[in-house]
């Protein structure tokens, strides 16, 4: 519904009650938006105001009386245009501020950490990609595919395109299932060495992906751990 997008959007439910009333009943003026929103005249201005802010609603004055309309529902695409804009500066100064940080000499850094839902089965995704280093990968199904639809795609094109080696491990029943990729080889190897838990090896870091409707990932951050899965997977590799 555009009602949930515009949330997403990060509008307020008095800013999309009065949009929707706009977009359904064309242009209005403020004592009428009050009685069809049911929000007080105070709440509406405020709402209006910064629908204005945002670009999505404009005004005239006819016979001393204030007409609002919403614009073009196009609006919202330049909207959505400027967000990402904002993001993209956002991250750029987030990434010089970073930078600019120096990290205590006696800083122990966390080893282990827990990933939670989508979002953070996401989040490390993303981090494997800006890591650059290569994937070595033992799953058992194709949860990730599954889970994720279109972003699984996405994922391995970029990976592609940051020339990342990806080594993957699959019970043998796999073995017609897969689909050839760049930079991705395969090994198929029996079921009883496969795990219901996928395991992500890249540079010093190790994944486990216990998969679920609400999926958990333990990252562990250590070189030795990571070199111990590491030579693991290459036994079963080179089996």
């Amino acid at each position: 519904m555009l009602e949930d997008s515009l949330m997403k959007l990060g509008l307020s439910p008095s800013e999309i009650k009065v949009y929707m009333f706009l977009v359904n009943e064309g242009s209005s003026y403020a004592s009428k938006i009050s009685s069809g929103t049911n929000l007080n005249r105070t709440n509406v201005y405020e709402a209006l105001d910064r629908l204005i802010s945002k670009g999505l609603v404009s005004y005239i004055i006819k016979n001393k009386v204030k007409w609002i309309e919403a614009k073009p529902l196009n609006s919202l695409i330049l909207l959505i245009r400027n967000k990402e804009q904002d993001f993209a500066n956002l991250r750029k100064s987030l990434i010089d501020d970073i930078k600019g940080i120096k990290p205590a000499d006696n800083k122990i850094p966390l080893e282990a950490s827990i990933f939670v839902g989508k979002k953070g089965l996401r989040m490390l995704f993303e981090e494997i990609l800006e890591n650059r280093n290569p994937v070595s990968w033992v799953a058992s199904q194709l949860q990730f595919k599954e889970f994720f639809g279109p972003y699984f795609e996405l994922w391995h094109k970029n990976r592609a395109k940051k020339r990342i080696i990806q080594r993957s491990i699959w019970p043998i029943s796999f073995k017609d299932k897969l689909m050839r990729r760049k930079l991705l080889k395969y090994k198929f190897i029996n079921d009883k060495f496969t795990s219901p838990t996928t395991t992500v090896i890249y540079g010093d870091n190790c994944l486990f992906i216990q998969w679920s409707k609400e999926p958990i990932a333990i990252k562990i951050h250590n070189k030795e751990i990571a070199k111990s899965h590491l030579n693991y997977f290459n036994m079963l590799w080179h089996s």
